[in-house]
Formats: C-alpha cells, sequence, structure tokens
C-alpha cells in the first residue's frame, strides 16, 4: 500500500493497528498529523444558522435548489483542502527539489556524461548511474549498476556505490566493474580506497582489488592508460570464462549458453565489440570449444 492509501484511510479513520504503526513511521503521518493538530485548535466563530440561512434563502428565491452545509461537512472540506495543500508543497519540496538524474546504456553501448562538479563518468554497456542533483554540492555520490571508468574532478571525497561494495576517492581515475559474482575496481591514476567484504583497501595507480564469487584477490599490474572497452574491446586478465561469456553477451546483446564447458577456468586475452564472429573465435579457440549460432540464441561447446 502506497502512502497515499495511507492518507486516504487515516481520513476515514479506518487504518487497522498494524496499518497505522508502519505509517507513523514515514514523513507524511508528522506532516498529516501536524495539519490535524491545528484543525484541532481552529474553532469557528458564532453563527447564527437559522438567520443566515433565511437571508441567503430570500437572496436565491428564484434559483430551484439552496445547498446548505453543516459545520462538520465544512471542516471536512477545509481539512482535504489543507491536506491536499500541504501535501503538495511537501512533495514539491521533497521530489521537485531534490532531483535524481539517472543515465543509462543498452547492449553495445558506451556512452560519457559530465557530472554537476565537471567530474566524467564513461558507462559501458547495460550500465546505468544515478545521483542526486540537488544534493551533489553537500555530497559527491553516485549509484552504479553495471560498468563505468570515472575521471574525477579534485574537491571533497567522490564515492561510487555498488550491491557489492563503494569506492572513495578526492580525485582520481579508476574504473569500478560490479555484475553477477564479479567486483573489480581498477585504478588509473591516484588513490582510491575500496571498501567490500568488510575489508578497506588503499590502491593507487596499476592496481585492482577483484572479488570473484566472494573470492578476494589484489595485485599491481601494468595495464593501458584507459579501460580497453574505451576503444571497443573487452580485455580480460585471469578472469573466469564465465564473466567473459557474459561480458560478449552484454556487448553484442545475445544469449549465451554452453554445454559441457568449465564455465569457472581462467581466460586471459580479449575480444572485440564490434564484430561477433570474431569475438565468439577469440573465446571459443584458446580452449578448443566450438560454437553455434542461431540468431541471438548462441551456444558453445566441446568440439567433436
Amino acid at each position: 500500500m502506497n502512502n497515499q492509501d495511507y492518507i486516504e484511510k487515516w481520513l476515514n479513520d479506518t487504518l487497522s493497528g498494524d496499518e497505522l504503526a508502519l505509517f507513523s513511521q514515514t514523513p507524511e503521518f508528522k506532516e498529516v498529523q501536524r495539519m490535524d493538530n491545528a484543525l484541532q485548535r481552529f474553532k469557528p466563530a458564532d453563527l447564527n444558522w437559522d438567520s443566515s440561512f433565511e437571508k441567503i434563502k430570500a437572496r436565491k428565491q428564484k434559483e430551484a435548489r439552496v445547498i446548505a452545509l453543516s459545520w462538520p461537512s465544512v471542516l471536512r472540506i477545509a481539512a482535504v483542502l489543507i491536506l491536499g495543500v500541504g501535501m503538495l508543497f511537501y512533495f514539491s519540496d521533497r521530489y521537485f527539489g531534490q532531483t535524481e538524474m539517472t543515465y543509462r546504456t543498452g547492449a553495445g553501448e558506451t556512452k560519457e556524461f559530465t557530472l554537476p562538479d565537471n567530474s566524467v563518468v564513461t558507462l559501458n554497456a547495460k550500465s546505468s548511474i544515478s545521483f542526486s542533483k540537488s544534493e551533489w554540492q553537500d555530497e559527491r555520490k553516485v549509484t552504479l549498476q553495471g560498468e563505468a571508468f570515472f575521471a574525477v574532478q579534485k574537491g571533497e571525497q567522490f564515492q561510487v556505490i555498488t550491491p557489492s561494495g563503494s569506492v572513495a576517492v578526492l580525485g582520481t581515475q579508476f574504473n569500478v566493474k560490479d555484475r553477477s559474482d564479479f567486483y573489480e575496481v581498477v585504478c588509473y591514476e591516484g588513490k582510491v580506497q575500496v571498501k567490500a567484504s568488510a575489508k578497506l583497501v588503499q590502491l593507487t595507480a596499476k592496481q585492482y582489488y577483484r572479488e570473484v564469487q566472494k573470492k578476494v584477490s589484489q595485485a599491481k599490474w601494468e595495464v593501458a592508460d584507459a579501460p580497453a572497452w574505451f576503444k571497443k574491446e573487452s580485455a580480460f586478465e585471469s578472469v573466469p570464462y564465465q564473466e567473459v561469456l557474459d561480458e560478449l553477451a552484454r556487448q553484442y546483446d545475445v544469449n549465451l549458453t554452453t554445454k559441457e564447458v568449465d564455465v569457472d577456468q581462467l581466460f586471459t586475452g580479449r575480444f572485440p565489440n564490434t564484430d561477433l564472429t570474431t569475438a565468439l573465435k577469440a573465446v571459443t579457440i584458446p580452449f578448443g570449444f566450438s560454437y553455434q549460432v542461431n540468431g541471438k540464441e548462441i551456444r558453445v561447446f566441446h568440439a567433436e
């Protein structure tokens, strides 16, 4: 049940005990309770209803009917109007004042976006980032799904939050990849702080931190100045074969299945993101595998 349903049931005094307990924990409950208290303190002036009604009736003699409202009805209408106006200001400030921005990419697509502080983020295929534009000056924080490269302007702490962990920096260049059972952070310039699996790790240039099925590895290795996917390639260094196949599927928007293939064996190599046939050969020939293509369905298997 959404908050609007809670508000309507609260106005009609039909909330159950459990529903009231849940609703009382929301900011909306505090708002309607404040307005209800204000209405309780409001008392109408004494009116002579008989005299007022006769005056109205005399002025409306030519009308077929006369509309008369009881004071409780007036109060109820006023409560609804006040509540509506109050909620309008509340939600306008809460949602329109705090603009949530989201950027996405599709299969085989990469895009570059500039953040409010002129930091630049480049998204790899099937990835997304989101952040609050209105809160950016107070907190530089983005939420990432998938993979992205960040070139961060110097300033206050910059955070990248993913389902598997978080990365905190002041100003640097780094790549974050968080896919199913695969989490990797590569530092290209400066220093980054990675927090994942209850660990806190500091990385410097040319170092990476990786978790594969919750198994942690960390090393210093020679890497280029930017991820391979900047040049329309996907590169891997001792990566489980399943992640290689998953990345190929993301780049080409295909469905890959395997038969009698050890998907946990490690793969080192690369494939192009612009030629499916070449890519399939690059990931199957080293292991002596074959593949079969049927539209978007591709099966990888042991050669006969």
